[in-house]
Formats: structure tokens, C-alpha cells, sequence
């Protein structure tokens, strides 16, 4: 009990006035005998004790009246009251969903901000003076119990936790935390309440969530658990749900396609502007409606003028989410491929060979995006594969055992392989090759004549990267009609070829019986290998009379075995930051979305052939573009530098806000477990602390019932008394 005139307890020696004057006046009673004096003590002494206890009544109604007037004047609080009457000690485990779709602006504050405000006025409910815990468990980008103990100590650390996690919620792990919380607070659990402060997202909050087991063990223990949805009761948002490109590596001067995905995840109809940039600058912007529920695809096409890693990011205009209106992707622009052609071309009187054509077609110019380079097939070792990204067997012939296992380390090392198949290169001639290749399960065939009843080309898997381009229904013929009146097939036997991906087969059209695989790939280390039985060539088809469909199978197949970084360019956000480079990584930095250094990073690990590991980040704790500047120190003693943007995105699920419904968390939950709105259930507080109860009305009242109560008890034994 706090006072607000405390000085007037200087007055509380008063409270013995009434008994001074009780005792004065006693005394001034004078003693005289007379001669029926024993009669009189005789009567005294029978009437003694109730005088007595009857003094003592008024006596005790007077110093009270005394003593509550005083207190009265103190004017006190009924801020530690329950201190002065006291009770059991009790705790208070806060679960924070910490997720993206809390930081949803609905009505005036963020979900999370909610969440924050009923927490604090929980904690203030409690009093560490009665030995109240207190614990608060962030359900984050991982589980983490923020603060435990002190109610006063845990609401100061609240104070700080400002923003949720640009990610899904660790919920489950914060719920199984709970479960050890509750052990480490107090013997007794059932005194303990645990209380879920989420926006009860459906796509979170659902029977798959595993949230059964942890909740259903919280009630065992005898806590009183509630779920509170802090949520908006209108959840409007329209978000970025995919940036993809059609290719993610381009040759410069080329063109891709961005397709970009937009979604309004609101009831009622949306205007949201949209703008794309590259590398900061905006090169596309369009105004899109959209309907309730409604998704919306923007197709945007790009041809970069400059080589390198380019950063791809569509913005929207910033609505109640902010976290799902940007998006990032990175696009590889390069100045075009190194290709050596193995092989040697026909003499001028013969007809021409794989050799010819392949030069033919690869052989467009400076600036074309292939820049071929022949070379016999002797002369192939690894040495000279060191200078070249891309090696084509043009029907080389045999290949010897030193050139096969030169040929293998290039694969190996993240180089590209096509072997075109064609009358000099069979099973005899590969089998060196294949076997350093780890083609287990492949064999090449003898050519087939099939001059009456033509073979042609069918597609057995439409996502081939080298397929792309006869996705198109009006392109398509010219690939699947071509005839093909001998070939070399390729048989895979699928009881073997665990890693062999096949992508076209020849099939006669009589029979329509499956003629053995015309294209066959597979990854071997960090480099791609494909096999391809259908190469342009006089005689054996009329490939070359169809340059529309021959030039794109072509082109798409080499650009997909084309070596790729050794590290992925999308991350998810919260996943480990680690990037696989080609040379050890000197003077390494990394700077997030808004252009913080951030020091103290690169962990380095060597890997086999040379490569290294570098470890940027155990977990990266925000999407956008991030960029990696580093320097690449080469065999002989010089260094590249590498300028790398990375593209950290959020999960698209946090988008959509809709919230659970009752009947569905009823299918998980214990029946026990209440669930309820903040809004409804709880008075939500400001961050100033409640004004404590005056108590100065009730002591005076007081005071005045002990002064009628000592007034009608003086009048009634005066009046007894006398009669």
C-alpha cells in the first residue's frame, strides 16, 4: 500500500490519545469511605468484568476512528494490496508468433504489435513481490525463450522486440519450449497459464502443423492454456509470388523472359502498381487491377546490353504487408561460350558429316553467343580443354583411355559434354569414354535403316531445359515430323541407369513402337554429359533442310550443359548463406538490402578438385538483393574479381492471411485449450500502467462507522447505567 501525503503518518502517535484520556481519566476519581461501602464493592465487584469489557469496546471504536483518520489523510493506494492480503504465487509463459503475416497493419497497429501490448499487460498483472515467474518464447525464424523469471525483468526485454521474422514461425518448436518452461518456472504447473499470442494463419495453424502433441502435453501438466487471434478481422494484401525467368543464363544481347506473379490474397478488388529493375534502375512499370482471390501473371521481356551477374527485383506499392511486395531473381549475362569441336570435317567431294554441320550451325560470328574453335581429336587433352567452357565430340571416333579420363576431370570440374552420335562413333569407340563417365546402363547401338518406314523424334519429357522451345504446339513439328531414315540408338536399360534422364526417343510411326532414346544426359560432378543420336546429317535425316527446328535443339542443349556457378543465386530467408567457388576467395565482403558491410564472415573449407566452400551466414535474416565481392585467387598467383548478387526471398505462404477456422482447430486441439479475441476478452492497456485504486474514500467512510458505532454504544451503557 503506497500513500500519497505519506508526512501525515507522522500523526499516528495520536492513535494513543484516547487511550491517555481513558487512563487521565481514572484517576481523577477521589477515594471516600462511608459505612455501606461493603454493600457497594460487593455490587461492583459482581458487575466488574462487563464494566470493564465495556470500557475497553469504546476505547478500542475511539483509537480505530483515531487510526483511520490518519490514514485516511495519508491518502493511500491499493497498489500492494494484494501483497497485505496476500496469495498463492503465480506464472505467466507468453508465446510471440513472430512470423511475417504478424506484421499485417490492420486496424490501427501490427498483429505483432497486438501481440506486444497484451503481453505487457499480462506481465503487469503480475508482482514479483509475491514471487510471480514470467516467461516469453519467440516463435521466430527459430524457437528462442526470449526472457524467463522476473515479470519486471521479462517485460524490459519485451520492450525490444519490435518486428517480426521475415518468415514462417518456428511454432511448434516455441510450443515444445513451453512444455520446459513450464518444468523450469515452478513445482506447481497448475498455477501456470500459457498463452499463444498468433494471428491463427490458416496456412500455419492447420491439422499437418503437428501442434497436437505439444499442446496436448502443455494441458497434461495442468496449465491453463488459451490461443489468442491478434489478427485483423479484414486481412487485405496483395503480394509477389514468383519472379522466373526463362532462362537464368543469357548471353549478352540476347533476350529472356521475366514472368511475374501477382496475387491478391484480400475478398474485395485491389489497384496495385507494379515495377521492375534491373540493378536498381526501373525498366518496366504497369498498373494491374485485381479482384478478389484473384492471381494476375506479368510477362516482362529483358535483352541486357551488359555482361555479369544482373540483379531482377519487382516492387509493388506498399500496402498493410510489406514484407511480400518485393521480389529478387538474378540473371547470368555473359559475353558468350567457349566451344571446341572435336572432330575433323569431310573432304570437299564427300558428303558432309556431323563435323560440317555442327560447324555450320555454331558458327554465327563475333558476337554470337556460341564461339566455336575446331580441334582434331588427338590433339583433346585436359590442358587444352583448361581454355574452353563447352566440348563437343562432332562423330570423333574412338576415344583413347588418357583422352577419356582428360575428358571426364573437365565434366568433373563443371564443364559442358555433348556427344553427337553419327557413323564413325559406336559402342567400341565410347566404351573408354562412357565408363570414365560413370554411364552405367548405356550403350550405343548399330545403325538402323529404316528408309521405307522413317523413324522420327518424340518428346518424353516436355521440361528438358533443351526441349524448352518445342513446348510451343506451332514449333513443335518441326523437331517430332523430321524424318530420320537411319540412326544410332541409344538403349538405356532402367534397371541400371539410375541417373541417365532421357528426353527424346525415335519412334516409327508404322508401328509406333519405341525405337530406343535419341537423347540421353546426366550430371557427373559439378559439369552435365549428353548424348544426342539425332545430329544433323545428309543422308541419315533432314535435319539440315529444317534450320527452325535443328538450330534451337541445338543451341538449348548446349546452353543447358553450359557450367554453372557452383553455388546456388536464390536462397530462402533464415537458410545458411554458402556459396561453392571455382578458386580460394580472398578479401571477402557481403552487404545486405540496404548497403550494410557486414564483417567477420567467410569460413572457408577446401572441397575436392581444388574447389572451396565458403560460409557468408549461418542463417540470413532478411530478403532482397545481397551482394558478395570477393576476389578469386587463380593456379597461377593472379586474381579475378567476382561481384555477385544474391537473391533472398520469403516463403509465399506467409502471404496469404487468411485465419484459421474454429471448426478446424477443433480437430487438433485439446478441448481445454481456449480460444479467443483480445479484443473481446482482454482490456487492452496503454503503455503507461493502470492508475492504482484510491483508498482514502473507504477509510474515511470507515472512520465515520466507528464514530456513530462508539457514540450509540457510549449513549446505550450511560443510559443503562444509570437507571
Amino acid at each position: 500500500m503506497n500513500f500519497a501525503a505519506p508526512l501525515v503518518l507522522w500523526a499516528l502517535p495520536l492513535v494513543l490519545v484516547p487511550i491517555i484520556i481513558h487512563l487521565l481519566q481514572k484517576r481523577r476519581f477521589r477515594r471516600v469511605e462511608f459505612s455501606a461501602m461493603d454493600f457497594l464493592m460487593r455490587a461492583v465487584r459482581r458487575t466488574r468484568r462487563r464494566v470493564l469489557l465495556e470500557d475497553v469496546l469504546l476505547l478500542i471504536l475511539r483509537t480505530l476512528a483515531v487510526l483511520f483518520l490518519i490514514l485516511a489523510l495519508a491518502r493511500p493506494n491499493s497498489e500492494d494490496l494484494p501483497l497485505v492480503l496476500g496469495r498463492d504465487a503465480r506464472a505467466e509463459v507468453l508465446i510471440l508468433d513472430a512470423s511475417l503475416s504478424m506484421n499485417h497493419l490492420g486496424e490501427g497497429q501490427s498483429a505483432y504489435g497486438k501481440a506486444l501490448s497484451i503481453a505487457a499487460k499480462r506481465l503487469r498483472e503480475l508482482d514479483p513481490k509475491m514471487e510471480d515467474r514470467a516467461a516469453v518464447i519467440r516463435a521466430g525464424m527459430r524457437a528462442e525463450r526470449v526472457a524467463s523469471g522476473d515479470p519486471d525483468e521479462v517485460r524490459s526485454v519485451l520492450e525490444e522486440l519490435e518486428m517480426a521474422d521475415p518468415s514462417q514461425g518456428d511454432l511448434l518448436g516455441a510450443l515444445h519450449a513451453a512444455a520446459r518452461t513450464v518444468e523450469d518456472l515452478g513445482p506447481d504447473p497448475s498455477r501456470i497459464s500459457v498463452t499463444v499470442l498468433t494471428d491463427l494463419q490458416a496456412n500455419t495453424w492447420n491439422i499437418e502443423s503437428g501442434f497436437s502433441a505439444p499442446f496436448a502435453e502443455l494441458v497434461a501438466l495442468g496449465c491453463d492454456v488459451q490461443v489468442l487471434d491478434c489478427g485483423a478481422s479484414l486481412r487485405p494484401n496483395v503480394g509477389v509470388t514468383g519472379i522466373e525467368l526463362s532462362t537464368p543464363r543469357l548471353v549478352r544481347g540476347d533476350s529472356c523472359s521475366v514472368l511475374i506473379s501477382l496475387r491478391n490474397f484480400g475478398e474485395t478488388e485491389a489497384t496495385v502498381q507494379a515495377t521492375l529493375l534491373m540493378d536498381e534502375t526501373p525498366i518496366a512499370s504497369e498498373s494491374f487491377v485485381l479482384g478478389g482471390r484473384q492471381p494476375m501473371d506479368w510477362n516482362v521481356a529483358v535483352a541486357p546490353i551488359k555482361s555479369g551477374a544482373r540483379a531482377l527485383e519487382v516492387r509493388l506499392e506498399h500496402d498493410a504487408l510489406v514484407g511480400d511486395d518485393t521480389r529478387a531473381s538474378i540473371l547470368d549475362v555473359g559475353d558468350g561460350f567457349r566451344v571446341m569441336i572435336a572432330g575433323e570435317a569431310s573432304a570437299p567431294q564427300d558428303t558432309p558429316n556431323v563435323f560440317d554441320g555442327m560447324w555450320r550451325y555454331l558458327s554465327l560470328g563475333e558476337w554470337a553467343p556460341l564461339r566455336p574453335t575446331a580441334l582434331p581429336l588427338p590433339l583433346v587433352d585436359q590442358e587444352a580443354l583448361a581454355e574452353f567452357d563447352l566440348l563437343i565430340l562432332a562423330d570423333a571416333g574412338r576415344v583413347p583411355l588418357r583422352t577419356a579420363e582428360g575428358i571426364a576431370s573437365f565434366v568433373k570440374a563443371g564443364g559442358g559434354l555433348m556427344i553427337a552420335l553419327g557413323p564413325q562413333t559406336g559402342q567400341g569407340e565410347l566404351q573408354n569414354l562412357l565408363q570414365q563417365l560413370g554411364a552405367v546402363g548405356l550403350s550405343v547401338g548399330t545403325p538402323i535403316q529404316a528408309v521405307e518406314s522413317p523413324a522420327r523424334l518424340d518428346i518424353v519429357d516436355a521440361n528438358t531445359p533443351a526441349l524448352r522451345f518445342f513446348n510451343d504446339v506451332r514449333w513443335k513439328p518441326l523437331l517430332t515430323e523430321v524424318p530420320h531414315a537411319t540412326y544410332r540408338p541409344l538403349n538405356v536399360d532402367p534397371n541400371l541407369a539410375e541417373n541417365l534422364h532421357i528426353g527424346l526417343r525415335f519412334l516409327q510411326q508404322d508401328a509406333n513402337l519405341d525405337s530406343g532414346a535419341a537423347l540421353v544426359d546426366w550430371k557427373l560432378g559439378q559439369g552435365q554429359v549428353a548424348v544426342l543420336a539425332s545430329s544433323p546429317l545428309p543422308g541419315w535425316n533432314r535435319m539440315e533442310e529444317l534450320p527452325g527446328g535443328t538450330l534451337p535443339l541445338i543451341y538449348d542443349l548446349l546452353f543447358s550443359l553450359a557450367p554453372k556457378p557452383g553455388f546456388p543465386v536464390s536462397y530462402p530467408v533464415g537458410s545458411a548463406l554458402s556459396l561453392r567457388l571455382n578458386h580460394p576467395p580472398t578479401d571477402t565482403q557481403l552487404r545486405d538490402p540496404a548497403g550494410l558491410l557486414l564483417n567477420g564472415l567467410a569460413d572457408l573449407e577446401s572441397l575436392e578438385n581444388g574447389r572451396t566452400r565458403l560460409e557468408l551466414l549461418e542463417s540470413v535474416p532478411r530478403p532482397g538483393v545481397w551482394h558478395l565481392n570477393t576476389r578469386l585467387l587463380l593456379p597461377d598467383g593472379e586474381e579475378v574479381l567476382l561481384e555477385q548478387p544474391l537473391a533472398v526471398v520469403i516463403p509465399t505462404e506467409e502471404s496469404d492471411l487468411r485465419a484459421a477456422e474454429a471448426a478446424s482447430l477443433l480437430e487438433f486441439l485439446p478441448e481445454s485449450v481456449r480460444i479467443g479475441n483480445p479484443d473481446e476478452d482482454l482490456v487492452q492497456t496503454e503503455n503507461a500502467d493502470s492508475p492504482p485504486r484510491d483508498l482514502t474514500r473507504i477509510l474515511l467512510l470507515l472512520v465515520l462507522g466507528f464514530l456513530v458505532s462508539e457514540t450509540l454504544c457510549a449513549w446505550f451503557l450511560d443510559r443503562r447505567r444509570n437507571l
